[in-house]
């Protein structure tokens, strides 16, 4: 894993995105070598241009998530796809600013060589992929329940792995294994098996580090290049999240992380308040559309206003396009939203699923209550309970929250105390790895969520 800005990046994805810039670069260069231009602006800005389409809508395709395109057919399929759909954005483009238009022949070129080279640029990684020769090798010191815990991350991690076997002196120790792990030894075994297993990573899960910590077989290991991990960071590589109910606070105090600058929150306010204006004139026609729908459908306000959670515990007016009847909780008090909720309107069930309802929360950015991406902010009511229950909570208040975010990206909207505690450790893993780096990510996620209506 690659930490760009403090954010955990697959190595592979990388590499892969290299990889696209090189094809495409080849592509246009081989292209002005052949082809007449038909507009009048220099290589760099067609390559910028052709590079940012391309890119954009192979992250849209979900072509830099190998697991979801590991079968050649879909692979493929994926490719000519988005290569059909990044060609119509890019004669769009041309149509419209005339120095960057490509010309029929140059056009034509362009699209044949880097589907080509796309396709095979990424045949090499498959099948790199399907010989698990990106798979890292890890040997477990613990079992028990961190054990299984880590154990259940191999089919979904986002730093593809594999557990070779687990080291424990615990008596018990061949009970708490995982079903269908290996228990190879001791953990004052650790040199013996380090060497007869060769494994990229050892990770330290919990166990007693008062007495029996192999403190000079680790340092060994990582002599030898070998990378030892504690299970939370780890964990958190994997996932992209914090498991707050098993961290010790002192990983949360001592990890790297949490870093908030003076500098970091002008940068992040200069940028809400240009996206916010932005934001508002572009969104203005479907803001007008919106309305009217929500008005010629059922009775009641256009608008839905409600007291939530600012930073630091503020309160403010949080505005929403109205997607439930008027007064949907006067006989029930505040509960949460869940799937089908019979309050919910048909304009509203769309609104919600394309996120349109959160455009007047542009409003709220650019006053100040609200980022454009953080934490998603919630009702006080809802607050006061589930601080009792979930462990770290307020913690969520120490940015200020946002129309999208990690875990608006990650996880669905919330209707249990469970979803609450799954969608705080995604916001807790975006405020203590906090960076412009992972914002525009996180833009890019909600990207797909909007133009694919994943919301709920």
């Amino acid at each position: 894993m690659l930490r760009i800005f403090r954010h955990y990046v697959s190595g592979l994805v990388f590499v892969l995105f290299l990889g696209d810039l090189v094809v495409l670069l080849g592509a246009l260069y081989l292209t002005e070598l052949s082809a007449p231009w038909a507009g009048y602006a220099p290589f760099g800005a067609r390559f910028v241009e052709v590079a940012v389409v391309v890119a954009f809508i192979l992250y849209l395709g979900d072509l830099y998530q190998l697991r979801q395109a590991s079968a050649r057919l879909e692979f493929i399929a994926r490719v000519l796809i988005c290569q059909s759909a990044a060609a119509l954005v890019l004669a769009t483009i041309g149509f419209a600013i005339p120095a960057l238009r490509l010309g029929r022949s140059a056009f034509l070129e362009i699209l044949l060589l880097t589907t080509v080279g796309l396709v095979g640029w990424r045949a090499i990684v498959l099948a790199a992929w399907s010989q698990q020769q990106v798979t890292v090798r890890v040997l477990v010191l613990g079992t028990g329940h961190v054990g299984r815990l880590i154990a259940g991350l191999e089919p979904t991690s986002a730093r593809p792995f594999r557990i070779i076997g687990y080291l424990d002196d615990a008596p018990g120790a061949a009970d708490e294994l995982p079903v269908g792990r290996l228990l190879l030894g001791k953990i004052q075994d650790l040199d013996v098996l380090v060497e007869e297993t060769r494994p990229d990573i050892v990770v330290i899960a919990q166990i007693d580090r008062r007495g029996h910590f192999p403190t000079q077989s680790l340092l060994e290991c990582r002599l030898r290049g070998i990378r030892v991990e504690d299970w939370p960071t780890f964990y958190e590589k994997a996932t992209g999240k914090i498991l707050v109910t098993d961290v010790r606070p002192s990983w949360l105090i001592f990890s790297d992380g949490f870093v908030k600058t003076p500098r970091t929150e002008i940068v992040k306010r200069f940028v809400d308040i240009a996206v916010s204006l932005v934001g508002l004139t572009l969104a203005a026609p479907l803001m007008v559309l919106a309305a009217l729908a929500v008005k010629l459908e059922s009775p009641g306000p256009v608008l839905y206003r409600q007291p939530r959670l600012g930073q630091n515990g503020s309160v403010f007016i949080l505005n929403k396009f109205r997607s439930m009847r008027e007064n949907a909780e006067k006989e029930s008090g505040p509960v949460w939203s869940v799937k089908k909720d019979p309050r919910v309107t048909r304009v509203g069930h769309l609104l919600r699923r394309t996120r349109l309802d959160e455009l007047p929360q542009l409003f709220n950015v650019l006053v100040g209550h609200m980022s454009f991406i953080g934490p998603r902010p919630e009702r006080p009511e809802f607050v006061v309970t589930l601080q009792k229950q979930i462990p770290y909570y307020m913690e969520r208040l120490a940015v200020k929250p946002g129309i999208t975010g990690w875990a608006q990206v990650k996880h669905e909207y919330g209707s249990t105390v469970e979803d609450a505690l799954e969608k705080l450790q995604y916001d807790l893993y975006y405020i203590k790895n906090l960076s412009l780096f992972l914002d525009f990510l996180i833009v890019l996620n909600t990207v797909q969520v909007v133009l694919f209506a994943k919301g709920r």
